[in-house]
């Protein structure tokens, strides 16, 4: 279960805080970590299908977080991008003895996470194990233009299977839906580093019916985050609240390493 409710957590993340930026722009084009982002009065905008300000999309390029406060207790993670193609990325999440690959695509209109974590997505919670596939993706994860105050809307349609503590499995769907917004810049610093950062602001809902013994049983799951990105070097920092399987609990993601 442990193993089940870490991969739960990174998903979050994932689908919450995304990245891109294209192969295709040269690396002495990239902003460092120190550069200053646009004034509140510019739109951020960069060229090319997979170009992105605020995270850059490179062959092995690596990034290591720790995590604190949620209910798995403290456990670290890294995120790898180990394929790039010229409409879209493979990032491959490695922590403990657990790893996971999602796909991502590049749009005219920006990034989008294609799966909820890849492929199959366990959650486990009172006793209960759920499997879900993606059948629908709606909105953008990322959006290529970032306008000050800007608002977007990312959602999943999943379905699949409950298994109960005695073996019995239902059919079960539902739905993962994300609302952002860009909530202006701020200096943060982690582990590593002290960088100047764009500010998102988003909440989270994710609403599950079960069948169990011919009733419909409803769940629901709700978060709000708080996420700093750096010009040049993706996701720096996030503060999390959420309310799983009845449990609350804020868990903070900081930046330890990248290259």
């Amino acid at each position: 279960m442990l193993k089940r409710n870490k991969l739960y957590f990174i998903l979050m993340i994932g689908l919450i805080t995304t990245f891109a930026c294209s192969l295709t722009s040269p690396l002495e084009n990239i902003p460092s970590a120190d550069s200053s982002i646009p004034e509140e009065s510019e739109a951020v905008v960069i060229e090319g299908l997979c170009d992105n300000p605020i995270y850059p999309v490179k062959q092995n390029a690596t990034w290591t977080y720790f995590n604190t406060g949620g209910p798995s207790g403290d456990f670290s993670y890294t995120d790898t991008i180990t394929e790039v193609r010229s409409d879209g990325f493979t990032l491959t999440t490695t922590f403990d003895n657990l790893t996971r690959t999602q796909e991502w695509a590049c749009e005219t209109g920006g990034l989008k996470a294609l799966e909820y974590g890849g492929g199959s997505a366990a959650i486990t919670t009172q006793s209960a194990n759920m499997e879900f596939n993606t059948l629908q993706v709606t909105g953008i994860s990322l959006p290529k233009e970032i306008v000050p105050g800007m608002q977007w809307l990312y959602s999943l349609t999943l379905e699949g299977t409950t298994t109960m503590p005695d073996g019995s499995q239902t059919n079960s769907n539902g739905t993962f839906s994300v609302t952002m917004q860009e909530m202006g810049n701020e200096t943060i610093t982690v582990p590593a580093g002290t960088f100047e950062t764009i500010k998102f602001q988003s909440t989270t809902t994710m609403d599950i019916v079960g069948e169990f013994q011919g009733i419909q049983v409803p769940m629901q799951i709700t978060g709000s985050t708080i996420t700093w990105f750096a010009a040049g070097v993706g996701q720096v920092k996030s503060i999390s609240n959420s309310d799983f399987g009845g449990t609350p609990f804020t868990l903070t993601t900081e930046l330890q390493s990248y290259n």
